[in-house]
């Protein structure tokens, strides 16, 4: 991903003394409201010592605001609704903790084996700032080129457990007696959660954009868009840090030190349409074919 951005500025760096030139007076600067859908192979990414996050899919919506100062420069804002999601898969990963138990005045081991498949997922309201870069292939079909950062505001998350599940028992050392079910201390097999914090495990984030992709146009309103989407994490959105095992609980491994930082990422394709008006002068010029 290091080299397609390392092309994307190299295409720029070409591309930009030779078309920046502009297209109209300063009277006719055409803008642009674009409309899209983003359906991505997102993932929260994270690692610990015996395995990482694997993708999953994710979809998104915003709307976006442009305007181009010349043929091949312009600046965008927008508002977009999107999410990151991840699995993460155990394979009998097993814990123990010394405890005390005060009704009986015994000494115990709590055990804990994992056997699951977890699943979260983050949504964000996104409001992301980029640069334009436009290169025109024909009269109706440009090549689109674009980076930036995105503010991510956290609006919600899920956590689930897909399949598998969690074994706890309690082994009384002292006389030899192991404890496989007993519900109220959290002994037993359960296949979701085991009384989980309310507290949110993921927190607001910067991401960095890039997308390139075709603009075709279809009249002198109207254009289709179909871009590649990246965005990446540049902080930790981590905020959670319990042990793997603690007994009152166990909310997940996002919650857990078991895992280091936690990154959003996101490879994508983004579809959408554009309308194409001038916002600064209703009397210019420019509602014919512009983009000639």
């Amino acid at each position: 991903m290091k080299k397609l951005i390392l092309i994307l500025i190299l295409i720029a760096a070409i591309t930009t003394p030779v078309v920046g030139q502009p297209l109209y007076s300063k009277s006719q600067q055409p803008d642009h409201l674009m409309w899209h859908i983003t359906g991505s192979a997102s993932q929260l990414q994270y690692q610990s010592a015996d395995g990482s996050s694997k993708p999953a899919p994710v979809a998104g919506v915003g709307v976006e605001y442009a305007h181009f100062f010349q043929r091949s420069i312009g600046l965008s804002a927008g508002v977009e609704l999107n999410s990151y999601a991840a699995f993460y898969t155990f394979d009998g990963r097993s814990d123990s903790l010394q405890m005390f138990d005060s009704w009986s005045s015994y000494h115990y081991k709590l055990r804990q084996q994992l056997y699951t498949k977890e699943y979260q997922r983050v949504s964000y309201v996104s409001f992301p700032v980029k640069v334009i870069l436009r290169q025109r292939l024909s009269r109706t079909m440009n090549l689109n080129l674009s980076s930036g950062v995105a503010w991510n505001v956290y609006l919600a998350e899920k956590k689930s457990i897909e399949a598998g599940t969690i074994h706890r028992q309690a082994y009384f050392d002292d006389i030899h007696v192991n404890v496989d079910e007993f519900y109220p201390l959290m002994f037993g097999q359960f296949s979701d959660y085991i009384n989980p914090s309310p507290q949110k495990q993921f927190g607001t984030t910067l991401t960095f954009v890039a997308q390139a992709g075709l603009s075709f146009q279809l009249n002198t309103k109207w254009a289709l868009h179909t871009e590649l989407n990246f965005q990446s994490g540049l902080k930790d959105i981590k905020e959670r840090h319990i042990d793997l095992l603690v007994p009152e609980e166990y909310a997940g491994v996002t919650a857990t030190n078991y895992i280091g930082e936690i990154k959003p990422r996101s490879p994508g394709l983004r579809m959408g349409f554009t309308y194409n008006f001038d916002l600064f002068n209703k009397d210019c010029r420019c509602h014919g074919n512009w983009w000639e």
